[in-house]
């Protein structure tokens, strides 16, 4: 449920777009400083809620002061590209973006092992390859077609549904794994 959250302004985006680009990016822009302030409160920003409270502040105000800019046909592109960058910038830095949801579901004594950055480090990689391609594909799709919505939706829906599913198993057997290793006997 914590993706889901995480993800907030992005799925707000995308429902609210359908109607008016611009009331999807502004709206999106107020949930993601809601979020961010929360998290500003809490000392617990991280990277993703940054990058999106300003790719979508940067947005919205386009969109407030050109409604008619040709943006709107590539800001699935940009969106996919912006969390390619951050998942590949917390790579880099070898401090994966899953880590801060991560944390809210694992106790702390497990936050800086290994086993569990390595976990990590797999999750965001696999959100990372479904952005990266999702941005490359939307800019081809818009390239050549401006209105080809349903291509554009069925490109975002699985750039998050793939990695959410995968994410989600990767961690059940991460996790039976784990309870294999702590069961068996010392040698």
């Amino acid at each position: 449920m914590n993706y889901v959250r995480g993800f907030a302004p992005w799925i707000c985006y995308a429902a609210l777009s359908a109607f008016d680009w611009r009331l999807g990016v502004c709206a999106a822009a107020v949930v993601a400083l809601v979020l961010l302030a929360g998290q500003l409160r809490r000392r617990s920003a991280d990277l993703l809620s940054t990058a999106t409270c300003g790719f979508f502040t940067v947005m919205a105000v386009i969109a407030l002061a050109d409604p008619k800019s040709g943006l709107y046909h590539w800001i699935c592109a940009l969106a996919n590209g912006t969390l390619a960058v951050v998942a590949l910038t917390s790579l880099a830095v070898r401090r994966p973006f899953t880590l801060t949801i991560a944390r809210t579901q694992v106790p702390q004594e497990y936050w800086n092992s290994p086993r569990f950055i390595r976990v990590n480090m797999v999750l965001t990689s696999a959100w990372a390859a479904a952005f990266t391609g999702s941005a490359i594909v939307c800019a081809l799709i818009v390239a050549y077609a401006h209105s080809a919505t349903v291509p554009l939706v069925t490109v975002q829906v699985l750039a998050f549904v793939v990695p959410f599913v995968f994410s989600g198993k990767y961690v059940e057997r991460a996790q039976a794994a784990a309870e294999q290793r702590s069961l068996a006997p010392a040698s």
